[in-house]
């Protein structure tokens, strides 16, 4: 399910660098819905796997009152990775909006320019800019800031599943000794 979760990513991301490419933002909500879906599927399955887990616990306790730490740490830990997936898929849909915000922004200012290169054509005066491109430049910056400090958020995210996903790893190989 990791590996599906990785590709929707993927598709994501492809799928935002091409709305913002064509500029047809309209296309963003359609590909918001498909990924949605296809992470609330693989978000069923592993909630299925974790309810399995907690179920065989349950049995095994009832069963002959031994407790496996093994299934209790593995509950636990993938009640983090869905925390943590959760966590990355709404810092990456915040990410994905400052970029579409971002490229609205460049497009004001390119605007804003060519608009005021025209005025001082007409007027044969020599255009300095106008405060609001001095606004619209400030909003750039500030929206790159954002992306550069959500793109940091992600990569910590990322590095707390990578962390996750190894313990479960550790887990399943003391299971098979």
């Amino acid at each position: 399910a990791q590996q599906e979760r990785v590709a929707t990513y993927k598709v994501f991301e492809e799928g935002l660098s091409t709305i913002l490419a064509s500029g047809n933002i309209t296309n963003y909500p359609t590909l918001c819905a498909k990924v949605t879906a296809s992470f609330s599927v693989l978000s069923d399955t592993i909630n299925a796997v974790k309810s399995e887990v907690e179920q065989r616990r349950n049995n095994n306790n009832n069963n002959n009152n031994r407790k496996d730490d093994n299934d209790d740490d593995i509950t636990t830990i993938i009640t983090q990775l869905q925390k943590s997936e959760s966590e990355k898929l709404n810092l990456t849909a915040a990410l994905h909006l400052e970029r579409l915000r971002l490229r609205n922004s460049q497009l004001d200012v390119a605007i804003t320019a060519s608009s005021n290169e025209g005025e001082g054509e007409k007027n044969n005066t020599i255009s300095t800019g106008s405060s609001s491109s001095v606004v619209d430049e400030r909003t750039v910056r500030l929206l790159k800031d954002g992306i550069q400090s959500l793109e940091r958020k992600i990569s910590r995210v990322v590095e707390t599943i990578n962390e996750v996903l190894e313990e479960l790893r550790c887990i399943a190989a003391d299971a098979n000794e």
